[in-house]
């Protein structure tokens, strides 16, 4: 019997090859007959077709299918010529008729073709039809000799997406790396004789299918939602590319996504494994990640001249310690930017988990500029001596530098023993979150009152202003606001007592900013993670550095905004010249400028760096240059300066498969903790969490009351737009 046919189609004056053999069925043929010519309904398509004295003889079914091919074999041809017409158009030209048949001498009657042309029913419920994108995996097993780079795996993933597409199962009765023997889950049952079997080939190791027969006797075969062929290995390979670009990819999200464009229905749990074994094909395995490590620090240095990249580990066992990373780029962009470091940690939520140290400072333009990160087993001192000491190796020698973090032990340890002469502000939102919680008991009005108090505290400009307020604080006092402030030392967070230059930084937003915008690369493996934030930063400094080179402002256009505001929040105030650059602003109340000492006595232009509206207004009435009285670290010169220099890629086609023996690094060892990882950050004990929604992308979400902007807490994650780091 024949086993393959080529089909001469034929359909308003055009003509098409198609190539059809016995495991093909009648809807295969539909389908690839309306992929030839766009403008076919599947639905109304008729197929005629001609043998020796017999003319349009019709294609309806599956059977006439098997009918033609005998036919054919009986005639021995190998092509037919089959019309092909559009019912919906046919029928309209046509009226067909029901006659009775006569039957001929030889007894044998002729077929006849029935159409009701008044059936309306389908139109009280029209639907859009949709093509789903597996519609193709029909077509996956052809013929015998049909090749597969990919090997067993590719074969494998073919022959699944074959089955699903045309409704049958399989089992595998031979299933390794070099060969692989498909067979109807039936075949014992009811005789099923359907089979695929596939293996390797010495010479090019490619997988070829060396023998089949694609025809089902078990049955009707019907396309279903649920197949147990769509495992975990299907969903990765459908949802690789979304993993790829979406770190985070949400499991829910993919059993939507595949209902909706394969029409197929899995589980939570399958779609969970999917996306697990879809990270590992697109990122790597996350032990076989610390092995690429000791290359990668190598190709990071050869590539980024200047920068300071050391890997840690343990020469005995040989396992992963620490990583502290600084590109040549960020270092010598940090000397642009003012004299000030936010210091954090976050932790890391891969298989081994461990801490992400950063240093991170502050543009011209109140951006974010990260400057070094570490990658550590847990925020202890050890560490943060180490990490602190790095970060000094990499400093300008004898810039003095002022620190804003949280309260860590660790941290203040460190800090003191690495810089001790450097200013170590504390946190205000960390503190206020500490002070509520040290007044758990009493009324909230309470609590709030003596918050709002601290608050005024901590931003008093001169010690006066400072008792005076301090003493209203501790007035109603039952010991323990004064408990609370037993152990903190007034340099640390009041700005009359503050030893260095914050320019009015009283928090670590920036640090928290940084560690919100990483917050997708923490998932994955370190060595990806290393690359990934490479990227993320060079990206943003070249971003950056396209955006001041269309600046026209000579300061940076927020702190410009910020003049232009204090002039006209200053232009009814009346000046009156001292003399030697002394300026009395009635401003009620009246206030001293001095311009030559950049002196106000509002404190605030010594406090900031920057003029305030009583020096903006005295500036403005002598005449001079604005300026000249402005810190060059908010020029716009400066900021094109700070990110003049660039990160290079590091081209990953250069690492090799397997590290040699002297490269091989192991994971560090890491107990799993009991329960289901937790990805989402616990609020701390005093913290005040009010749930928002984001008036741009509609989501809920959580920030600080009475301390973030009510607008959108996610950042970089919202789908319709980012928030300015």
């Amino acid at each position: 019997m024949a086993s393959e046919l080529i089909m001469m189609c034929q359909h308003d004056g055009k003509f098409a090859a198609i190539r059809m053999n016995r495991g093909h069925d009648f809807g295969t043929i539909i389908h690839k007959i309306c992929a030839r010519w766009s403008d076919l309904d599947p639905d109304s398509v008729i197929l005629n077709y001609s043998l020796k004295d017999t003319e349009h003889i019709i294609l309806d079914n599956d059977d006439d299918l098997t009918t033609m091919f005998q036919n054919a074999e009986l005639a021995g041809i190998d092509d037919i010529m089959i019309t092909v017409r559009d019912g919906a158009r046919f029928f309209m030209d046509e009226v067909v008729q029901v006659t009775p048949i006569a039957k001929s001498d030889t007894g044998k009657g002729k077929q006849i073709l029935i159409v009701d042309d008044d059936d309306a029913i389908p139109s009280f419920c029209s639907h859009k039809k949709v093509k789903l994108l597996s519609s193709d995996w029909s077509d996956g097993i052809t013929a015998v000799g049909q090749r597969f780079e990919g090997g067993a795996s590719d074969f494998k993933n073919v022959l699944r997406k074959f089955a699903i597409e045309r409704g049958f199962e399989y089992t595998l009765s031979k299933n390794d790396k070099v060969r692989v023997t498909a067979q109807c889950k039936y075949r014992t049952v009811k005789k099923c004789m359907w089979h695929v079997h596939a293996r390797i080939m010495p010479g090019n190791e490619y997988f070829h299918i060396l023998g089949m027969d694609l025809a089902h006797t078990c049955g009707f075969a019907v396309r279903t939602l649920t197949n147990p062929h769509a495992t975990a290995e299907l969903v990765a390979d459908l949802v690789g590319d979304d993993v790829r670009g979406k770190h985070q990819t949400r499991p829910v999200d993919v059993v939507k996504g595949i209902k909706r464009d394969y029409g197929l229905n899995i589980s939570y749990h399958q779609a969970w494994w999917g996306i697990e074994k879809a990270r590992g094909l697109v990122f790597g395995d996350y032990v076989k990640s610390f092995s690429c490590l000791k290359w990668y620090v190598g190709a990071a240095k050869s590539t980024n001249p200047g920068s300071h990249i050391e890997l840690e580990s343990d020469e005995e066992s040989k396992r992963f310690k620490r990583l502290f990373v600084a590109f040549g780029a960020c270092v010598q962009g940090f000397n642009q930017c003012r004299p000030l470091i936010f210091l954090d940690a976050a932790h890391l939520k891969g298989r081994y988990r461990g801490t992400i140290m950063a240093a991170t400072g502050k543009n011209g333009n109140q951006g974010i500029f990260p400057i070094c990160f570490a990658i550590v087993d847990a925020e202890t001192y050890e560490n943060w001596r180490w990490f602190l000491e790095h970060l000094r190796s990499i400093l300008a020698p004898g810039r003095e530098i002022t620190f804003i973090s949280d309260r860590h032990t660790g941290l203040l340890m460190a800090r003191r023993d690495i810089f001790p002469e450097s200013g170590h502000g504390y946190c205000l939102l960390h503190l206020k979150r500490n002070l509520r919680d040290h007044l758990k008991g009493t009324t909230r009005a309470y609590r709030e009152r003596v918050v709002s108090e601290f608050v005024r505290c901590a931003y008093a400009p001169t010690r006066e202003i400072f008792h005076q307020n301090m003493t209203k604080l501790l007035s109603r006092d039952d010991g323990k606001v004064e408990e609370f402030l037993t152990n903190l030392r007034y340099e640390n967070w009041s700005n009359a007592f503050f030893r260095g230059q914050r320019y009015g930084e009283m928090t670590s937003n920036v640090a928290e900013s940084f560690n919100a915008w990483i917050e997708a690369e923490r998932h994955l493996p370190i060595t990806i993670l290393v690359d990934e934030l490479r990227k993320k930063i060079m990206n943003l400094m070249s971003e950056r550095r396209e955006e001041a080179s269309k600046w026209g402002c000579q300061i940076c256009p927020e702190m410009d905004k910020r003049m232009r505001a204090s002039f006209n929040e200053s232009r009814t105030w009346v000046v009156s010249a001292a003399g030697d650059g002394v300026y009395e602003v009635l401003s009620f109340p009246n206030v001293t400028v001095d311009i030559t000492r950049r002196i106000c006595s509002c404190q605030k232009w010594q406090l900031t760096g920057f003029p305030c509206a009583h020096a903006v207004i005295a500036i403005s009435s002598c005449g001079k240059d604005m300026t000249e009285y402005v810190d060059p670290y908010y020029f716009s010169q400066t900021f094109r300066c700070s990110y003049s220099t660039s990160i290079h890629p590091i081209p990953t086609v250069w690492m090799p498969e397997r590290p040699v023996d002297e490269d091989f690094l192991l994971p560090p060892l890491c107990k799993k903790p009991p329960g289901r990882p937790k990805n989402k950050r616990i609020p701390s004990r005093g913290e005040n969490v009010t749930f928002i929604r984001c008036g741009r992308c509609g989501k809920m979400g959580n920030t600080i009351a009475k301390h973030a902007k009510m607008l959108c807490n996610f950042g970089p994650k919202c789908c319709k737009g980012t928030r300015q780091l």
